[in-house]
């Protein structure tokens, strides 16, 4: 149930520390020596567990959950690595085309002083 000290949108936290905060829901003797057994046997399965040999799907799954991020910062490189690739061939082909523009102009038998106008390379683009 909402309180009328509730904010708009803080509702559950709110709520939740409401009711751990209460005196009323301390758990009862009997509930505490519950978790304490409970905790005691997940530590027994724990420990008994931990001294197993690993088998090799679980050793396979250890080692991808610690290399993951190892495995992000790859693919994030070779992503990178792609990108730069393809602008550089695109550099190289626009690098061509200036080139085979430039072949073009100096292969026609036009005079020095037409090459030195300022006006010169805007009638090539056009």
């Amino acid at each position: 149930m909402k309180h009328a000290n509730d904010g708009q949108g803080d509702h559950l936290p709110v709520h939740i520390a409401r009711i751990l905060d209460n005196p009323h829901s301390d758990p009862t003797p009997r509930q505490l020596a519950r978790l304490r057994d409970a905790r005691a046997a997940a530590m027994r399965r724990f420990e008994q567990r931990a001294a197993e040999n690993c088998g090799l799907q679980e050793k396979i799954l250890l080692w991808a959950q610690r290399h993951t991020l190892l495995l992000k910062r790859g693919s994030a490189a070779l992503g990178f690595a792609v990108v730069t690739g393809v602008g550089l061939m695109l550099v190289e082909g626009l690098m061509a085309e200036t080139d085979a523009v430039d072949a073009t102009v100096l292969s026609q038998d036009l005079p020095l002083d037409s090459l030195l106008e300022p006006h010169f390379s805007r009638g090539l683009h056009e």
